[in-house]
């Protein structure tokens, strides 16, 4: 029996090539546990045959598809040979299970069951309630009971999973940051590079995110505040119609961007002296605030579970009432109009932002991971 774990896998329902916040969770713990010397591969499905930039560490099972959840888009995975699991498991024979969502269907249920290692789970999801946890406990539970260690990223994300089981020991490591590639000093977008205040959104266009909100307060500050522009990175559903309330009310200086690169996103925090995300429910923490708090720039949010788990109002950011247009439009107008302000929020955010740098995050997920390891461990079981 070894007496420590060196070969870990993180189960993902969601990786690259698609793009989102569980995707860069797991990256960047792989990434930092490498770092340490850990033999690590995360486990996937296959996305429209795309790759990633790490595709020599990822083992990919079954294919994922969409579907909507929590009022926005997710992911199931269906698995035409399940033999493909065992195979995985047998040949790596991992020390620690580190699953992402567990109990998204079904690559995650078929590993927990046939695991002979030490399983550890994170939940990312904060909701009021779940009809497939709620419908689907009896089958759900056994799975629940070979998780010998549980995370939640947030006390959000920790009450919603509590709602339908036992919470008493679920451990809340939060979400991390990279503070060196969100850093306030770098490359801009030379297109917005100028004298405009730049208020950025940056997410995906549906209603869930709440960007309606936004465009209709920008509207009331744009007719006493001509020097400030809103730029929206990210595409969906809402795009056309947004766009077309826009045309509607000729509303100037909106620029949709769509879809950038990982490479070109820090540039355009960068470039922005405000952010804002006027999510309205199903933010467990939000890692979009603390990638602009990481790049020194102060965040507008509602004030809705999940996000207030990140900023407090006053102190590192600014938080609004939720789907209140006035309340959005004076919280930005305070920023828009204070400089000292917004660049005192700004460097607050920073600070915190710093509290959460990968390399800090990843250590307490290890040291978790001992923990649990250290009343758990057993002899390794063959698959079956």
């Amino acid at each position: 029996m070894p007496d420590t774990f060196k070969k870990i896998a993180i189960v993902t329902p969601y990786y690259y090539p698609l793009y989102g916040g569980v995707q860069e969770y797991v990256y960047h713990l792989k990434k930092e546990y490498q770092k340490l010397g850990y033999d690590v591969k995360v486990i996937t499905s296959r996305f429209n045959d795309g790759v990633s930039q790490d595709e020599e560490d990822v083992i990919r099972i079954g294919r994922g598809y969409p579907i909507t959840v929590n009022g926005s888009t997710g992911r199931i995975i269906l698995m035409r040979d399940k033999t493909e699991i065992k195979k995985a498991l047998d040949e790596n024979n991992f020390d620690i299970i580190h699953f992402q969502e567990p109990f998204v269907p079904f690559l995650s249920h078929e590993i927990i069951k046939h695991s002979g290692a030490v399983n550890i789970a994170t939940f990312h999801a904060n909701f009021t309630s779940n009809i497939y946890y709620r419908a689907g406990k009896i089958f759900l539970s056994p799975l629940w009971k070979k998780i010998h260690g549980k995370i939640a990223v947030s006390p959000s994300a920790k009450s919603s999973i509590s709602r339908y089981f036992d919470g008493t020991e679920i451990e809340i490591i939060p979400n991390g940051v990279s503070t060196s590639r969100f850093a306030p000093a770098g490359d801009k977008i030379e297109k917005f590079n100028d004298s405009m205040i730049n208020i950025l959104f940056t997410g995906r266009i549906e209603k869930r995110k709440g960007l309606i909100y936004l465009i209709k307060a920008y509207e009331k500050l744009k007719k006493t505040h001509s020097n400030i522009r809103l730029i929206v990175v990210g595409r969906g559903p809402l795009m056309p119609q947004l766009q077309k309330y826009i045309k509607k009310h000729a509303i100037k200086d909106i620029f949709f961007e769509g879809f950038v690169s990982t490479e070109d996103l820090p540039k355009y925090y960068r470039t922005a002296q405000i952010y804002c995300s006027p999510a309205l429910f199903g933010e467990s923490f939000g890692i979009v605030l603390l990638e602009a708090m990481a790049a020194g720039v102060p965040v507008v949010a509602f004030n809705i579970s999940g996000y207030n788990d990140v900023v407090s109002n006053m102190d590192d950011g600014l938080l609004a009432r939720p789907r209140d247009v006035h309340d959005l439009s004076q919280k930005l107008e305070l920023l828009i109009t204070k400089k000292p302000v917004m660049l005192e929020l700004g460097a607050r955010g920073r600070i915190k932002a710093k509290r959460h740098a990968w390399p800090e995050i990843a250590k307490r997920n290890l040291e978790f991971y001992k923990t649990i390891w250290e009343k758990n461990r057993c002899p390794k079981k063959v698959s079956v």
